[in-house]
């Protein structure tokens, strides 16, 4: 069976989301401490969740507005800053890719 990630968004004709899109690679749950960057004296906690080594899943109240890439510091085994793209967002999650190096995920 296939990884999928979130529905694409697009409507079908009985309002529900189309068909699911691949994922690039697999996904590891877990849950770990993140801060979001957002200039040089602001940052926002969030939770890192559904790892893979192509992004993550974050989670972050929508009231938080995220630009399209972006510094995550995640609290692993140490402490590490990748970049990431925000690819979608839907309530107070956020799908992101590792630009680059990225994460490594075991």
């Amino acid at each position: 069976m296939a990884d999928l990630r979130e529905t694409d968004g697009v409507e079908d004709g009985d309002g529900r989301d189309s068909a699911p899109v691949p994922r690039a690679g697999r996904r590891r749950r877990l849950i770990q401490q993140g801060r979001i960057v957002l200039g040089p004296d602001h940052s926002v906690a969030c939770d890192i969740a559904d790892v893979s080594t192509a992004g993550a899943r974050l989670r972050i109240p929508a009231r938080i507005a995220l630009p399209d890439t972006f510094p995550l510091v995640i609290a692993a085994h140490d402490l590490r800053t990748v970049t990431v793209r925000l690819r979608w967002r839907r309530g107070d999650f956020a799908g992101v890719t590792f630009e680059g190096a990225g994460f490594y995920v075991e």
